[in-house]
């Protein structure tokens, strides 16, 4: 019994290194892009300031772009996928607590937002990884929704909604699921929005 806890627990700090070295390399790649471009910054460098070796950044990243961006390979957490599976009410409402519900996508898609806008060189590779990410959300939505169709819908309507309340966070404002859940009734209270005359 003493052995399995012991195991248990080396288990969980490796982890937590784990998490910690894949922080330290995406930190060192955000600032160095961040300061000197996609172009002015190399993998060196980036090893160098997050105290690693060339291998073990590939262990984690797949190239400097994929460093900066940080984007994990497992968008959703264990903790989340299991708070997902066993929730109850609507499905919308389930997925913006899976989403956002720890504050790490929404405050990612909001520092990314920034990067971005600063180096637009990197906007092909953060699509291709949200291409990837949305896919693991309808995958999961899948196992709660009545349809892979109802699920698609679902995971397109949240992401919008994530989008939208990034876009007007001004105030850098991280989005909870509740004003999450608020930008999704007025996207649905827009859909019955009457034309105005514009000719006046």
């Amino acid at each position: 019994m003493s052995t399995l806890v012991t195991l248990d627990a080396g288990d969980g700090l490796r982890e937590r290194k784990k998490q910690q070295t894949r922080r330290a390399i995406h930190e060192a790649a955000y600032r160095l892009v961040d300061e000197h471009g996609l172009e002015g910054t190399t993998i060196d460098q980036i090893c160098r300031e997050a105290e690693v070796s060339s291998r073990t950044f590939f262990n984690y990243f797949p190239s400097k772009m994929a460093a900066a961006l940080g984007i994990p390979e497992e968008p959703v957490d264990d903790e989340a996928a299991a708070r997902f599976r066993a929730a109850t009410g609507s499905l919308v409402d389930a997925l913006c607590d899976m989403i956002v519900g720890g504050g790490q996508f929404a405050a990612r898609q909001a520092r990314l937002k920034g990067l971005v806008t600063r180096h637009p060189e990197l906007i092909r590779t953060l699509s291709g990884m949200m291409t990837a990410t949305r896919g693991r959300f309808i995958e999961l939505a899948t196992e709660r929704a009545s349809s892979a169709a109802e699920a698609e819908l679902a995971v397109t309507l949240v992401l919008a909604a994530v989008s939208l309340t990034v876009h007007n966070g001004g105030d850098g404002q991280v989005p909870t699921a509740e004003l999450l859940m608020s930008t999704i009734d007025s996207l649905e209270r827009v859909r019955s929005a009457p034309l105005v005359d514009g000719r006046g």
